[in-house]
């Protein structure tokens, strides 16, 4: 089972945002901290592990936890 917490405003000593989540991947698993800037792509379609799909203009930045083996990601942090 995987574990959220998110703590905000009073409940910090600074006022900041503080978020966590665990993974309940096997212990010795590498995981890939990925940063992806923002950006705008052709019409090309997108290669995934099994298929393709069709490119959107613009993607916005992210930051990504990424097992070893796989295309995408099992967390993501990003923002609109």
């Amino acid at each position: 089972m995987c574990d959220t917490l998110v703590a905000v405003g009073l409940a910090t000593s600074d006022g900041s945002t503080i978020f966590g989540k665990n993974s309940d991947r096997p212990y010795a698993e590498v995981q890939n901290l990925i940063h992806v800037p923002r950006q705008e792509h052709s019409e090309a379609n997108l290669k995934c592990t099994y298929i393709e799909i069709p490119q959107i203009p613009e993607t916005f930045e992210v930051i990504l936890c990424q097992p070893y083996w796989m295309w995408g990601a099992e967390m993501e942090i990003g923002r609109a």
